[in-house]
């Protein structure tokens, strides 16, 4: 009698035993499935942080009178679009931005092309350019870093003529893209014509 006790003693213990590493080996999973879970949740937050808060903040558009006031219909053709960083956003590199012109009559698409010494209205056709109106710590050319305000310049061609509607927007590799839209006023005289903000 006492034999089969201690036999059925030891089984328990057997079973008991087998059910710790049982739950001790569930336990192991559940916590590296855990980690792992935590990890591309961190991940995956930081990125999507990063694409909601990277992008350029413009500040002000103007153009030159391509007329000079001197014919009619006065239009415009060399833009100049003051620029930085969003609060939060990481530095943005301007070789992997495109600029797209929108207007009712035609549409392009830029990419960056060079950095002016000098502050002028007179840009590429076949592409955007920069003029660093100040520089950050970090400052690098061809890249949009915290503390750097630029301004981009684009050329047009066609001319963008009065009461013109013309959307701008910019749009780097990562993060959102910034937009402004606006219509030429309905009549341009002076050789600078603030565009945006209205």
């Amino acid at each position: 009698m006492r034999k089969d006790r201690g036999m059925m003693g030891i089984g328990a213990l057997i079973i008991f035993i087998a059910v710790i590493l049982v739950a001790a080996v569930a336990a192991s999973v559940l916590i590296t499935t855990g980690g792992s879970l935590q990890q591309k949740a961190l991940i995956t937050g930081a990125q999507t942080e990063e694409s909601v808060a990277s992008g350029l903040e413009f500040m002000h558009v103007v153009a030159s009178d391509a007329s000079q006031a001197s014919a009619e219909p006065h239009a415009v053709e060399d833009f100049k679009m003051m620029a930085r960083l969003k609060s939060g956003s990481q530095g943005i590199n301007l070789n992997n931005t495109i600029l797209t012109i929108d207007t009712e009559t035609q549409s392009t698409t830029r990419v960056y092309g060079q950095t002016y010494a000098v502050d002028t209205l007179t840009a590429s056709t076949v592409s955007f350019d920069l003029y660093y109106v100040q520089e950050g710590v970090s400052h690098e050319d061809g890249y949009l870093n915290r503390g750097d305000i630029v301004n981009i310049l684009f050329h047009m061609e066609p001319s963008i003529m009065e009461n013109q509607y013309v959307a701008i927007k910019v749009i780097p590799r990562v993060g959102q893209y910034t937009q402004v839209d606006f219509y030429t006023p309905d009549s341009m005289t002076a050789e600078s014509v603030s565009l945006w903000p209205s």
